[in-house]
């Protein structure tokens, strides 16, 4: 029997027994993580390894027993978690398992292996789009942290399943990629999707196709067969004309919006962002640069409240077939340029989408600069339409607010079909990506 000194600490208790199991006496060492754990419910270290001495037994029911007053104490220990749910999956619990899991991932996005086994018991349940969107979680979060890049930097008991969640996520993201076409294939023919193929060939690696102008560089998606240039006509856009005509009414409500809340207008520049306004914004003469926003949409989400305010710009939007993508698009606003702030130089993220500007407020020296395609200074009621996977840059060096009606809308060069491909690949894509992503700028 393994003597207890008087006032041993849990910590201290949990040292013997590490050594104690080291050193070959796996029961006297069990025994103090035990006495550790009358000390010290929900110790974590005494709590792990009390319970892998009683898993190693197959006792799966204590250990997680074990395990989940341990996390009940220390509800966001990611190890506590995997190792709970790995002994519930043991005995066939995999619901509880599952959500032990989705529970961690949600409370710490970034834990990749609780994704990796997450993924695992997805499989085990026989829900294969949802494993790989977990898999995909695991290895892009590791990836990004400088972990399972290689062999020298993946624990060596995870790389077997490591090695295999790559696999998968390679060969399931091509799956899942033109499984979202499917339906419109079938509907519509080869021929119709035929440059959507070649879109998704090239975002999967499978064809070089790079921009043929060197200041156009897409950060998301690059549809190859699209026109190379910087701006396009503003009337291709068949609304576009509705929206001209609607200038004087439309830059009211812009003004009505800015007297009454110039100062509480939020920022473009997300709290999330807020490391990138110094990567977007600078300042002249000391003045600290502002760029705000009167949101109509933003990823997709209608701020009914404001479409209320200004019905006319409203009644103009809903009346224009916009880019609608789930929790991406349409981004629409009242975009303001504070006195003397820089939009620096930065690309968009996919040419499957332009942005058009109605300017309504245009103080002098004001202009956006495409790459490419040259400087447009903007004169109040005068649509401009640009891609902005080219480089692109604005600048307000006025004393006074510069003030546009920003929107995103559908490349007007995309057929129908090819714009609810577009939709579904982008939609898919969203769902494997790590949430919180921000949403694409334009100045």
């Amino acid at each position: 029997m393994t003597n207890t000194p008087h006032g041993a600490s849990a910590d201290g208790l949990f040292s013997q027994a590490r050594q104690l199991e080291l050193g070959g006496l796996p029961q006297q060492a069990e025994r103090l993580c035990m006495r550790a754990l009358e000390l010290e419910p929900g110790h974590t270290q005494a709590t792990l390894l009390a319970a892998r001495f009683a898993a190693s037994g197959r006792q799966f029911a204590r250990a997680a027993k074990l395990l989940r007053q341990g996390l009940e104490r220390h509800r966001d220990d990611t190890e506590l978690a995997i190792q709970l749910a790995l002994a519930l999956a043991a005995t066939d619990r995999l619901g509880e398992a599952m959500t032990t899991l989705e529970q961690a991932v949600g409370s710490r996005p970034e834990a990749h292996e609780a994704w990796l086994y997450l993924s695992l018991l997805r499989d085990r349940m026989g829900d294969a789009p949802t494993a790989l969107q977990a898999a995909y979680q695991a290895v892009t979060r590791a990836q990004r942290a400088g972990e399972w890049l290689d062999d020298s930097s993946t624990p060596a008991g995870l790389l077997p399943l490591v090695v295999r969640a790559i696999e998968r996520v390679r060969l399931g993201r091509r799956e899942l990629f033109f499984g979202s076409l499917a339906a419109l294939r079938e509907q519509h023919g080869h021929a119709e999707l035929a440059r959507m193929d070649r879109a998704l060939n090239a975002y999967l690696g499978e064809l070089e196709f790079a921009p043929p102008n060197p200041h156009q560089r897409p950060r998301f998606f690059y549809f190859p067969d699209l026109p190379g240039t910087a701006y396009h006509d503003p009337a291709l856009q068949p609304w576009s004309g509705a929206l001209r005509e609607s200038f004087g009414a439309i830059r009211s409500e812009a003004l009505a919006v800015l007297e009454a809340e110039r100062q509480s207008l939020p920022d473009f520049i997300t709290t999330s962002q807020r490391s990138g306004q110094q990567e977007y914004l600078d300042g002249a003469n000391a003045v600290p640069p502002r760029w705000q926003a009167f949101f109509f949409y933003r990823r997709g989400r209608r701020f009914d409240a404001n479409h209320a305010r200004c019905p006319v710009t409203s009644g103009v939007l809903e009346s224009a077939a916009l880019c609608r993508v789930a929790d991406q698009a349409p981004e629409i606003c009242f975009s303001v340029l504070g006195p003397g702030t820089h939009i620096k130089p930065h690309h968009g993220v996919t040419n499957t989408r332009l942005v058009m500007h109605l300017p309504l407020i245009v103080p002098p020296d004001c202009a956006l600069n495409v790459f490419g395609g040259g400087v447009h200074a903007w004169k109040e009621g005068e649509l401009v339409m640009f891609d902005d996977t080219f480089l692109h840059e604005a600048w307000n060096r006025s004393l006074e607010p510069r003030v546009v009606l920003l929107m995103d809308c559908w490349s007007p060069h995309l057929s129908p079909v090819e714009r609810l491909a577009c939709t579904r690949l982008i939609e898919m894509i969203s769902s494997l990506k790590p949430p919180g992503q921000p949403p694409a700028e334009a100045p």
